[in-house]
């Protein structure tokens, strides 16, 4: 199994990826696509791994930040990834 940060680092990089994940619509959908994916983790802890590299890399503000503390995590996943 891989580590959600390996995992997101991979996501950066692959146009495959990125078209799948951009075929999420829901929790359901993104936990099938960490399980096929062999990821060591939760839809919960990735939405965790995304605020914490957003947030160390200066580019989530205090309203994003709330969003994913309370399950916005759609919005932010999609922004991190997409712009």
């Amino acid at each position: 199994m891989k580590t959600i940060e390996t995992f997101i680092t991979e996501i950066k990089v692959s146009a495959v990826l990125k078209e799948e994940l951009k075929e999420i619509k829901d929790k359901f959908a993104l936990a099938t696509f960490l399980k096929k994916n062999d990821v060591d983790g939760t839809v919960e802890d990735f939405g965790k791994a995304i605020k914490a590299k957003e947030e160390a890399e200066g580019t989530i503000n205090d309203d994003d930040a709330e969003a994913v503390a309370g399950g916005g995590w759609f919005s932010n996943l999609w922004h991190y990834f997409f712009g």
